[in-house]
């Protein structure tokens, strides 16, 4: 057995110049420079993560003050002086180091104080230490480190230079690591380094104890991925793979297999989300060369990683990396973790259950263009428009129209005389032939209207939906408009029939009234306009106090719009007949506030009440209904006064006072 005591790597390796710092250059170049040019600050505080050189650049930097200003052959250990704030806390062990301070160095011009671990100080140390550190002796340089700066006073802050150590990259450990196996001799594959790397994060300390942990396990073999991997208690690779291919699949049953075999193997499943939220950001990267460079993966993997990444889309990765984040966040307070972690995955393959259905609907290169490909005669016969068979005499038949597939017909109304027609007639206006050419030559072109009026003044109760039973009439070639490649089927809707059982067409959107002048309403008007009829399915009958009950909560809704809270808050609700509620408000301003709202206070009234023929009717009133509102005493007084006069006579029998 070797008599040389063992020293472990992050002692042995330990870096002796600025050139040897892994990962620090920004900070290693600046002091370097500092030192050689003599401008050298005499308060220095490094700071950052564990294990990633802020002790060991202190040193360097000591050494090298007293090599540039003593020379290199003088014994300078007297004028480096080093102290543990952790367990050297107190404010007499400040005061002991200010009292060093004071001497002047036997060699050399300067004194190094390394106070590690600053922020250990106690409050009263801090406040001791705040003199000597503003103005220190011209021989004294002090240097502070510490892993938590914002625990470091302000006051000593500003004080000193700051030097920001970031965390070291995964290709400088794993670089590093393998500078230390070639130099101990030890086979290492590519991969195990680079999990060591990942493991330390960050960390080139930690990263140098592991490797001599796993060194240890090797017992001099070589060292593989498998043995780092059982030996860290890693996932590998293949499973965050594998889980992304369930999920893209929607597969389910194969996921919770997954989380099932991943417990059993003694994982911690908050570790396998993180790694899972990793993999999946990496897969991200992987779809564009520009990004590729920012993947924290071995390079014999990133081909796998491109392949996937082919697959998915970024809208799913977006949403499995919400949902993985979301479930990283709540795993600690979940009373059910191992719950928690599943439900994040079905939701994500949920995800990926649409996508490929979505993929699955998407029309073939020979469905996009039906106007391209070459049609039967049995084609052009299904595309024209003919008369029913069942046309009485003295009827004109309608003009047959060769219409192009992705060419939409909008229909117009009848005239008001033929509302009233029984609804077994199928008399059709005559189609009035295009300006010029067949429809089929106009293809897709949209025609616009002669005038904006013209398009306004279309009739308010326009058909839209084709009705059962009739032929569609073809009034103009402007009402021939382009569809998409690939339309939605628009669902049939029954026709209504009036009292007299005539056809009535179903009434749309008018812009009209949208153009009708404010000052045409005046007060008392009612400002609503006749809503659009719609399928009632919902006809629970309510009470006024109902009414009034939801009317709170549908004001409660309203809290976070202070000026629509404030109009609905002082409005009481009056129900009239066919559940109509009509309110009052006090001017046309307020009235244009609630037409803003409408639809959420009649969705919300409808809701809560269970009621789908809930309208609401919005009157200006400047009356009696909208009494001036009192607010000090003697107006109230006032005000019930007008009710009451023997309330005069009552105070001042009794000498009553307003308070």
């Amino acid at each position: 057995m070797d008599a040389t005591p063992y020293i472990v790597s992050a002692r042995k390796y330990r870096p002796k110049d600025f050139e040897a710092v892994v990962g620090q250059s920004h900070v290693t170049e600046t002091l370097e420079h500092e030192v050689a040019s003599g401008h050298l600050a005499q308060a220095l505080l490094f700071t950052g993560p564990r294990g990633v050189g802020k002790t060991t650049c202190a040193r360097i930097l000591a050494r090298r003050i007293n090599e540039v200003h003593t020379g290199p052959d003088q014994d300078y250990s007297l004028n480096i002086f080093e102290l543990d704030a952790a367990s050297n806390n107190s404010v007499d062990d400040i005061r002991q180091l200010i009292d060093q301070v004071r001497f002047a160095p036997q060699v050399g011009r300067f004194k190094v104080y390394i106070i590690d671990e600053v922020h250990m100080l106690s409050q009263a140390a801090f406040n001791a230490f705040l003199k000597t550190l503003e103005e220190p002796p011209a021989h004294a340089i002090f240097i502070l480190a510490t892993t938590e700066k914002h625990k470091v006073l302000p006051t000593i802050l500003s004080r000193c230079q700051i030097f920001d150590f970031k965390r070291i990259g995964l290709q400088d450990i794993a670089h590093h690591l393998r500078f230390v196996a070639d130099k101990e001799g030890i086979q290492a594959e590519e991969e195990a380094l680079h999990a060591i790397a990942e493991k330390a994060d960050g960390a080139l300390r930690d990263s140098l104890s592991i490797f001599d942990r796993v060194t240890a396990f090797a017992q001099g073999g070589v060292m593989t991925y498998e043995m780092v991997r059982e030996n860290l208690q890693l996932l590998d690779h293949s499973v965050y793979f594998l889980s992304v291919q369930h999920m893209l699949a929607g597969d389910s049953t194969a996921l919770m297999l997954q989380i099932n075999d991943v417990s059993d193997q003694g994982f911690d499943l908050h570790r396998y989300i993180g790694g899972l939220a990793s993999h999946v950001r990496d897969v991200l990267l992987a779809k564009h060369d520009a990004t590729v460079a920012l993947m924290d993966v071995p390079d014999t993997l990133k081909a796998q990683y491109r392949e996937q990444a082919a697959a998915t889309s970024p809208g799913f990765l977006a949403q499995a990396l919400k949902a993985l984040s979301q479930c990283d966040l709540s795993y600690r307070a979940s009373s059910n973790p191992r719950l928690l972690v599943e439900i994040a995955l079905l939701e994500v393959a949920g995800y990926g259950q649409g996508e490929e259905l979505a993929e699955k609907k998407k029309p073939s290169s020979a469905e996009v263009s039906p106007a391209d490909s070459p049609k039967s005669p049995s084609d052009s016969t299904s595309n024209q428009f003919t008369p029913s068979d069942s046309n009485s005499e003295g009827q004109e038949p309608v003009k047959e129209v060769d219409i192009d597939p992705l060419v939409e017909v909008s229909v117009s109304p009848k005239p008001p005389s033929l509302v009233d027609e029984p609804a077994d007639s199928e008399s059709v206006p005559n189609a009035s032939p295009p300006a010029s050419g067949t429809l089929k030559e106009q293809g897709e072109r949209h025609v616009t209207p002669a005038s904006l009026a013209e398009a306004f003044d279309a009739p308010e109760d326009a058909a839209e939906v084709k009705m059962p039973g009739e032929a569609l009439p073809v009034t103009d070639a402007a009402s021939i408009q382009a569809l998409p490649a690939d339309p939605a089927p628009a669902a049939e809707v029954p026709p209504k029939v009036t009292s007299d059982g005539s056809r009535r067409p179903r009434s749309s959107f008018s812009l009209k009234a949208q153009l009708r002048p404010a000052s045409a309403i005046s007060s008392g008007d009612e400002v609503s306009e006749e809503p659009v009829e719609t399928e009632v399915k919902r006809l629970t009958p309510f009470s006024q106090n109902s009414l009034e009950t939801a009317w709170l909560d549908t004001v409660k809704i309203m809290e976070d719009r202070p000026v629509i809270h404030s109009v609905i808050a002082k409005t009481i609700p009056i129900l009239e007949d066919d559940f109509r509620v009509r309110i009052s408000v006090e001017n046309r301003v307020q009235a244009d506030y609630l037409e803003g709202v409408r639809d959420e206070l009649v969705g919300a009234l409808r809701s809560m009440l269970d009621n789908d023929a809930v309208r609401l009717l919005a009157v200006v009133e400047e009356g009696a209904s909208n009494a001036k509102i009192v607010y000090t005493p003697e107006e109230r007084f006032q005000f019930l006064l007008e009710k009451n006069p023997h309330l005069a006579e009552f105070r001042r029998e009794f000498k009553l006072d307003l308070e």
